[in-house]
């Protein structure tokens, strides 16, 4: 792995509200792989984590977000309505009626947020850690970015920036600081990657936890490394013991994943044990490019489509494989969360599929009616995939019939290949 320099090493946490329990696994990840950034910035629910990053105790952080409830957020009085106004940032044509309603009441009281943030963060102390820090706001009306570093806080202010920085309009509101009015930093910067590389940074560390993916440019710089997950985290004020825990686990695992530690692209596997699939990953990958010629066209591939939709440039057959039975442990739902070895994840694989169901359908299924499973309503995939499995280990192959309707389906066609090879 590449060394990381302290003093030219910067993490950038983005926000996310709830979610950003993500990023605290993304730092114990950093933490195990003795990664220490010398300067940290953040938006929002980042710029709260980058605080508590720079004061240097992760496991504080941890604890706080297995503990925190939305009840520690906002007032009592205010819960129902915060719940009401993160519904809409998916609603936004109801954004107009939700300020009439109410425009005369006081809105959302984030007063116990700020009393988290003044117990949490000591300003002293964050001043005098040596580590630099920075975050985003967004000036209201003009809807311009503010870009503020510890330095440039007048004493006493920074949990007024903190507050600022995570004014989440209509969710919180917005935070005056001098004659001036802000809101959330999401609305001008949600990662604040380029914040920096203007301040110097040779080596950047990104945190992606917002719902829509920023600084694409930036994905495949050598200098940066993007985490992002590929797993729902939950909503905006979704402050939940169990959902923190997910979280975080996620979040360690993507990182681990992202620094070679792990392997996988949206499961983790233990690096190691994936290594010594070399052998039969080279197999597996010859033995689809020959099943993808019965299917395609002379410039088709949907069977590697699929596995390169996500694979890094450069990805060897252990990728292709593992990819392969992602694909399947999504469909049957895996826990992302955990760390797998070939055989532990081939043993969930086994236990997720509702193969006594599918022995039901066997006879259905022959002679290629296939078409069976996926008319309407919604199919149920799992089903699917096991009653595809089933017939394929029951009769070695698909019928022509069987393969021409599976061809429409590329996806549930390439899953029970590759349970076929792995089981």
């Amino acid at each position: 792995m590449e060394r990381f320099i302290p003093s030219q090493t910067a993490l950038v946490l983005g926000g996310g509200g709830a979610k950003g329990a993500y990023e605290i696994g993304v730092m114990e990840a950093l933490e195990s792989l003795g990664i220490r950034a010398g300067s940290v910035y953040g938006t929002s629910i980042g710029a709260l984590n980058a605080a508590m990053y720079a004061l240097g105790d992760v496991s504080a952080a941890r604890d706080l977000w297995r503990r925190i409830r939305l009840s520690d957020i906002v007032t009592p009085e205010s819960v129902a309505l915060a719940e009401e106004a993160e519904s809409l940032f998916t609603r936004p044509d109801k954004l107009l009626d939700f300020i009439t309603r109410n425009a005369q009441k006081k809105g959302v009281d984030p007063t116990p947020l700020f009393e988290l943030m003044r117990s949490q963060i000591d300003e002293r102390a964050l001043r005098g850690c040596g580590v630099r820090f920075g975050l985003v706001a967004t000036r209201f009306p003009t809807l311009t970015m503010a870009q503020k570093t510890l330095d440039a806080m007048p004493d006493g202010t920074l949990h007024d920036w903190l507050m600022a920085s995570c004014a989440c309009f209509p969710a919180l509101p917005m935070r005056a600081i001098g004659t001036e009015r802000y809101l959330d930093g999401g609305f001008s910067d949600n990662v604040p990657v380029e914040m920096a590389v203007r301040r110097g940074a040779r080596q950047i560390i990104a945190v992606d936890i917002g719902r829509q993916r920023t600084h694409a440019q930036y994905d495949r710089r050598p200098n940066v490394t993007y985490i992002r997950t590929a797993h729902p985290l939950g909503g905006l004020l979704t402050f939940d013991a169990e959902r923190s825990a997910r979280n975080i686990a996620l979040g360690k695992n993507d990182a681990l994943r992202a620094f070679g530690r792990l392997r996988g692209t949206r499961y983790s596997f233990d690096a190691v044990d994936a290594q010594l699939l070399r052998t039969r990953a080279q197999d597996f990958v010859c033995f689809l490019t020959t099943y993808e010629t019965r299917i395609a066209g002379k410039n088709d591939a949907p069977l590697f489509g699929l596995l390169e939709e996500d694979l890094r440039p450069g990805a060897d057959a252990v990728d292709y494989l593992l990819r392969a039975m992602e694909l399947c442990g999504e469909t049957l739902a895996l826990d992302p969360t955990r760390v797998y070895t070939f055989a532990a994840y081939r043993d969930a694989l086994a236990q997720a599929l509702p193969l006594e169901r599918a022995k039901a359908m066997l006879g259905s299924l022959l002679g290629g009616r296939i078409g069976v499973l996926f008319a309407p309503p919604q199919p149920d995939r799992a089903f699917v995939l096991a009653c595809l499995y089933h017939l394929l280990r029951r009769e070695g192959s698909f019928p022509a019939l069987a393969l021409h309707t599976l061809s429409k389906f590329p996806r549930e066609l390439l899953c029970a290949l590759t349970l076929r090879e792995v089981l």
